[in-house]
């Protein structure tokens, strides 16, 4: 009897261990992310889930070029870490890990200006005229170029796609907003 208790308590523990794991594969399947906020009328959604001491995040969105997010911005873009991703028409999906010198750019990648790619894993997938991208990243990378992201409480975002795949082309929209991350476990 009690090899069955153990039992049916390890099957309960693993079942609820994989409806909280997030595979990053550039699909978004129903209850992978804990949290999720749209903006621009749902034309850019930010999903994510925080597993351990790292966050999960997806972006779902009408690009047809870039996606972007970014974290705690002091002015505008200024002091902002970036992360931007391309999902091209071919299926090659890049990341890059960026920081916002000014108010309104530039926003070279972390390696350039002496930080790290502290991005863990990436994917992502174009369907007909939506993105989906896909990144893990460290709560708290220990890089000058990365801000900590909370577990709880509040984390000022700033959003942008683009029409083009160019790095440094101008988004077509963007927004700010304030998640809770509460809950996001």
């Amino acid at each position: 009897m009690k090899r069955k208790l153990a039992a049916a308590l390890l099957l309960i523990g693993m079942a609820v261990s994989v409806a909280s794991a997030v595979d990053v594969d550039g699909k978004i399947l129903p209850g992978e992310y804990a949290r999720e906020e749209s903006f621009d009328k749902g034309s850019f959604k930010l999903l994510w889930r925080i597993v351990g001491e790292k966050i999960f995040m997806a972006i779902d969105s009408e690009a047809k070029g870039w996606v972007s997010i970014g974290f705690e911005p002091s002015r505008i873009m200024a002091n902002s870490d970036m992360v931007f991703g391309f999902v091209e028409a071919s299926g090659v999906v890049k990341a890059v890990d960026a920081w916002s010198t000014g108010m309104f750019g530039p926003h070279p990648a972390d390696v350039d200006q002496g930080g790290k790619d502290s991005i863990l894993s990436f994917a992502g997938l174009r369907t007909g005229n939506r993105v989906v991208f896909e990144f893990s990243r460290d709560l708290v990378t220990g890089d000058k170029s990365d801000k900590p992201i909370p577990a709880k409480g509040a984390l000022k975002i700033i959003w942008a796609y683009s029409q083009s795949m160019g790095f440094n082309a101008k988004h077509s929209k963007a927004g700010s907003a304030t998640l809770d991350m509460s809950g996001s476990n």
